[in-house]
């Protein structure tokens, strides 16, 4: 399941229950971290987590913060400083690890706006779209005739540019409203800015929540069964075609989200294709996967990986240029082409070669290579941890 999902599901049982909740949030990071920011952990008001915010070392404490933050109706930011590794260090915290973590630990109202963000970002419907939040973590020293506002004041900005937000006023909203469109236009990661926030300098997390992942896999043999569990487990939205229309394929594929039984002539017309889409070519049949990559390269998918050897794909290519589809064939088209497709493991099973494609449509998702972190510069290491999103 999605994490997102499985956070918005936590805390409509809690409210079910009638139990309050507090959100955890990994809001900044100094040095090394296990997860990001955005990073997310649900405590509900007897205890019990949904969701991690570090490798296991912090959570403990943090359910303290949130009993805190539930008795007292007030958000707080918690520090933890990882870098030190004497025995003497404050609190336990001395890990070693090498960073710097800010967390803010905040009660959820039962009609949280939050939450709602959530729950929106985690639709696993085709047409969802993103949502990117603005959250004050952190307010500089007022001056002395400025009283400073409390922390965790949120505008969110939906897919389609609406504005909403809680314990901000209109004006304060709107310059957060301004970051987050900022951020959601450019299509950033996750960043911290300052702005004015009733006439005091605050600092700013500011996120955007995407949709699941949507993995489209043109194939339906017994090696995309291992593809759709991975994907699965990663939070993503699956949808399998089998250009054979098996009826079968249904319970072969019950953990998809979607099977699709469409015959290679009708393709076009039944592939929900998006530019977030990332899809993968394993049919294993030269024809079929052939209509499915010049349907692929003339849609809007992100990502389009084709299982076999290249020189496969090469004839395919040619073959496509050679029946005039040449102006599928741009630079522009072929930068989403991964042939063969995954990462070099040495996968020779299902398994692992499932686990090599997977692993690398995780790393285009990222904008990485894929390679190994030890092979990295020092300063190009990029910061462990895990994005909302998908």
């Amino acid at each position: 399941m999605n994490e997102t999902r499985a956070l918005v599901d936590a805390f409509d049982a809690a409210a079910a229950r009638g139990e309050r909740c507090a959100m955890a949030t990994v809001v900044d990071v100094e040095g090394s971290s296990y997860r990001r920011p955005g990073a997310r952990m649900l405590v509900t008001e007897r205890g019990d987590t949904t969701g991690t915010i570090s490798a296991g070392c912090l959570e403990n404490d943090v359910v303290e913060h949130a009993r805190i933050a539930l008795r007292t109706g007030a958000a707080t930011l918690v520090e933890y400083d990882t870098t030190a590794t004497s025995d003497d260090d404050v609190c336990g915290f001395g890990l070693g690890c090498g960073g710097v973590i800010r967390v803010l630990v905040e009660p959820l109202a039962a009609a949280s706006l939050h939450v709602d963000a959530l729950r929106r970002a985690s639709s696993s419907q085709s047409d969802a779209s993103a949502v990117t939040l603005a959250t004050v973590y952190r307010y500089a020293p007022p001056s002395a005739d400025v009283e400073r506002p409390a922390v965790g004041g949120r505008a969110c900005v939906d897919g389609d540019g609406n504005v909403t937000h809680e314990r901000l006023d209109d004006r304060s909203a709107a310059a957060l409203a301004g970051v987050a469109g900022a951020l959601a236009r450019g299509g950033g990661a996750p960043a911290t800015r300052v702005c004015d926030v009733d006439g005091v300098a605050a600092s700013v997390f500011v996120e955007t929540l995407v949709p699941p992942v949507p993995l489209l896999v043109f194939g339906a043999g017994f090696d995309v069964v291992p593809v759709v569990e991975l994907a699965r487990g990663l939070g993503w939205r699956t949808d399998v075609v089998d250009p054979q229309a098996r009826a079968a394929s249904r319970s072969r594929f019950a953990a998809a989200d979607r099977v699709t039984l469409a015959r290679v002539e009708a393709l076009h017309e039944q592939l929900d294709v998006t530019p977030r889409t990332m899809a993968l070519v394993m049919s294993h049949n030269f024809a079929h996967d052939l209509v499915a990559l010049r349907v692929l390269l003339a849609s809007p998918a992100r990502y389009v990986g084709v299982m076999g050897p290249g020189h496969r794909t090469e004839r395919m290519l040619a073959d496509l240029a050679a029946t005039g589809q040449a102006s599928l064939l741009d630079d522009a088209s072929l930068g989403r082409l991964r042939s063969p497709v995954g990462l070099d493991i040495g996968a020779r099973g299902p398994a692992d070669i499932a686990l090599s494609i997977v692993a690398e449509v995780c790393a285009a998702l990222d904008g990485r290579r894929g390679g190994m972190l030890r092979d990295l510069r020092r300063g190009d290491l990029p910061r462990r941890s895990s994005s909302v999103s998908s």
